[in-house]
């Protein structure tokens, strides 16, 4: 399903910018092999109004999730989670890798190893001796 941001009032251009600025806020994170929250990745996007909890958020995570997984890669988005509380991803993280193909039982256990895998593809070298 190709995701635009036409549903939004958002342009094509408008739409992939703030896409890959969603991407940037969330590889800076993995660079620094931290977890990162809905807030502040909404707090680095620069072309629209982002809304942490917001519908246009999700749109735009299921379309970072979409083209990883199209460029087969791990499921980026694994590392943005609730804040507070359970400090995991939200539900709609799961539906997606659902249907994206992805099977998986313990749902746990599935974002667990999608959140390994990024530290290991995009974190930064570990430098201890």
């Amino acid at each position: 399903m190709r995701r635009s941001g036409s549903q939004f009032g958002l342009t094509d251009e408008q739409w992939d910018v703030a896409k890959e600025e969603v991407r940037q806020a969330i590889l800076n994170a993995a660079y620094d092999r931290r977890m990162t929250w809905y807030g502040e990745v909404a707090s680095e996007v620069a072309t629209v109004k982002l809304d942490p909890h917001s519908a246009l958020m999700s749109h735009l995570l299921g379309a970072v999730f979409e083209d990883e997984h199209k460029a087969g890669r791990p499921a980026l988005t694994s590392i943005v989670t609730h804040k507070y509380g359970d400090k995991e991803p939200g539900k709609g993280f799961y539906e997606m890798a659902r249907s994206l193909g992805y099977r998986f039982d313990e749902s746990y256990v599935f974002w667990a190893q999608q959140v390994q895998d990024i530290f290991k593809l995009h974190g930064r070298p570990d430098r201890r001796i």
